[in-house]
């Protein structure tokens, strides 16, 4: 036998391949489902944003007052060094701010006990300040309902 006559006919060929199982899920198949589902996703995503009257805009911060505050600092030696601190409170909405005002006495004896425990090297450069920020921000959080989105340092002066 040559290798003319081992081969299979067209015929033939076209017989064998109706004859095997089809795969309901084929590569192409999988494809133009998954471009489908994007297709929907994306309109469903883009209806949201169409449905939304006017402009998005940022929310408007609420600010709480905090009265200011002069503390002395923890020093060797027994030399005296004070910490004068003003800050302003950020709240993200109006209930927040009304919760932060009602607990201000318990906001400002935290930050009294926090910052009482300071040293002077604690206050060096601007990741003084940042930790500081940091600490008020945990005090105001846990002193009850109604959350702090950010510390605002108006004043910090160490003598």
């Amino acid at each position: 036998m040559t290798p003319i006559d081992d081969a299979i006919r067209p015929e033939e060929l076209a017989a064998l391949e109706a004859a095997l199982p089809r795969k309901w899920w084929s590569g192409k198949r999988i494809v133009t489902a998954a471009l489908i589902a994007a297709a929907i996703v994306a309109a469903l995503y883009g209806l949201q944003w169409a449905s939304a009257p006017g402009v998005l805009t940022p929310a408007i911060p609420y600010y709480v007052e905090v009265p200011a505050m002069t503390v002395n600092l923890r020093t060797k030696g027994g030399e005296r060094r004070y910490l004068k601190v003003q800050v302003v409170i950020e709240a993200a909405s109006r209930e927040d701010a009304a919760a932060i005002k009602a607990r201000l006495p318990a906001v400002i004896d935290g930050f009294q006990s926090y910052l009482r425990a300071l040293h002077p090297q604690d206050l060096g450069g601007a990741s003084g300040t940042y930790r500081i920020k940091e600490e008020l921000m945990v005090r105001i959080n846990r002193a009850g309902p109604g959350r702090a989105s950010d510390v605002l340092v108006q004043e910090l002066i160490q003598q």
